[in-house]
């Protein structure tokens, strides 16, 4: 029998996928909040409930949690007039709202000085809230490097994300090459995107999270965003996950999803209890990928 859902919302980078003709798409997985589908050249459109709200990918669907994990994975994905058909699931799209995924980085570039006097209150929030496994702990840290996860890259979520690599000094120098390749040298920027992608266990690998976080940093703080981001997604992007490649695509272009929107209104206005709401936010998403991107956030700004 097959189950009518409405679409409420659908980001642009997600239209203009289903917009591609001939739109052909499988289901790449299917879980309880979201169900991620995938087309021949690797661009993700995810269909989420409203509790995981808008993203840089997502079409939000009014359904209630569990619907969408009935799917079975690499069942085809059809697009018929304004209905998405995968499945027994059929995602009337009609005139939904689009949804913008750029923040309006002009305007938070302008708002940069207000926004960095408002880092140690985010950075303390954030501790308050970081699980204990995650990038974001290690920020508490006097010895703070880029303390990314070891282990294999596996397509699965969950898990512990953030197993210390034992080898410290591997992890300083990428620290210093990271930050060398923030101040212009390309050769440093791509050895430590190489050395943090895919790193971790997940959809999204810790050190993956870690990328996406410094990109919307770049965004904001440094005086060219995009050629910086886009070398970091082409050196992260083929060595990591489907899902997790098409999110750092989607960082380096600036996007992120509405909890990101939410903390940069919040910074750019001094509202102490709204940093706090959105860090919650942001946190909740994922076993620590949401604090792991936080983290990758505020790392260029610890000095």
């Amino acid at each position: 029998m097959t189950v009518h859902l409405a679409a409420r919302s659908i980001s642009r980078p997600a239209l203009g996928t289903l917009r591609q003709a001939p739109f052909a798409a499988r289901v790449l997985a299917a879980f309880e909040q979201a169900c991620d589908l995938v087309t021949p050249n690797g661009q993700v459109i995810a269909v989420v409930i409203p509790q995981i709200g808008d993203g840089p990918l997502s079409i939000v669907v009014e359904a209630r949690a569990g619907v969408l994990g009935t799917v079975e994975r690499n069942a085809p994905v059809e697009l018929k007039g304004d209905a998405l058909q995968f499945g027994h699931l059929e995602i009337a799209l009609g005139d939904t709202l689009v949804w913008e995924p750029c923040p309006n980085w002009s305007a938070l570039r302008t708002r940069q000085q207000e926004i960095i006097t408002n880092l140690p209150a985010l950075r303390a929030i954030a501790l308050g809230y970081a699980p204990a496994d995650s990038l974001l702990a290690a920020l508490d840290t006097a010895s703070y490097v880029i303390p990314t996860c070891g282990g294999a890259l596996v397509d699965r979520p969950g898990g512990c994300k953030a197993d210390r690599d034992p080898d410290q000094g591997a992890r300083s120098c990428e620290a210093k090459n990271l930050r060398s390749g923030l101040e212009g040298d390309v050769t440093h920027l791509r050895e430590a995107a190489a050395y943090l992608a895919g790193r971790g266990i997940g959809l999204t690998p810790a050190g993956d999270d870690f990328l996406a976080g410094v990109m919307l940093w770049t965004w904001l703080a440094h005086p060219t965003p995009e050629p910086v981001c886009h070398t970091l997604a082409e050196v992260a992007a083929p060595r990591t996950t489907t899902l997790s490649a098409a999110l750092l695509r989607a960082a380096a272009r600036g996007e992120c999803d509405a909890n990101w929107h939410r903390l940069f209104a919040a910074l750019s206005s001094d509202g102490t209890a709204q940093i706090a709401l959105a860090v919650q936010q942001i946190v909740a998403r994922g076993a620590t990928s949401g604090a792991d991107m936080l983290a990758g956030f505020l790392w260029p700004a610890i000095g």
